[in-house]
């Protein structure tokens, strides 16, 4: 019973954490990739440029394996959170309270299981506010669309994020 729960929450979560976007009714297919908006040269480059939405993104999933549920957390919106914690809590046994207890059980079913993380990343739009990406888990093929959004400085994964339908 508790390796297919664990099975069952490492599913979810595997397909949760690509937090993939679209309607649940239509498939999604992958796009073209195409290349962020590119804006005018300033006279003087910025030192530290900020990261773009697929290096934030690839961020993202490397702290929440780790996990460094802190910065894995931060990455979400809330509601996003919510949701992933409700689906986790409707289709496992194990029962998580916390963005953080979320974050924490996944990376120790994806060592449970060494669930490869590499995955491909298409930007399907990009501005200096809001991003789409098409993401490709390689190991399982699982896919999703990303929404992001820039709060600050920080890009966070929005709940209008979805996995692909099969």
């Amino acid at each position: 019973m508790r390796a297919a729960g664990a099975a069952a929450i490492a599913v979810t979560l595997f397909v949760l954490s690509a937090c993939s976007a679209g309607s649940p009714t239509e498939p999604l297919t992958p796009p073209t990739p195409t290349p962020p908006a590119v804006s005018p040269m300033s006279p003087q480059p910025e030192a530290d440029p900020p990261m773009g939405a697929s290096e934030a993104f690839l961020a993202w999933l490397a702290a929440s394996r780790v996990p460094d549920v802190k910065t894995a957390c931060a990455g979400l919106s809330p509601d996003l959170a919510a949701r992933m914690i409700a689906e986790i809590n409707a289709t496992s046994p194990a029962a998580v309270q916390s963005c953080e207890q979320m974050i924490a059980a996944a990376a120790e079913l994806y060592r449970a299981v060494d669930a490869n993380a590499d995955v491909e990343v298409a930007v399907q739009t990009e501005t200096t506010t809001d991003a789409t990406l098409f993401v490709t888990y390689l190991g399982t093929g699982d896919c999703g669309t990303v929404v992001m959004k820039r709060a600050g400085t920080d890009w966070i994964i929005t709940d209008e994020s979805r996995e692909c339908v099969r």
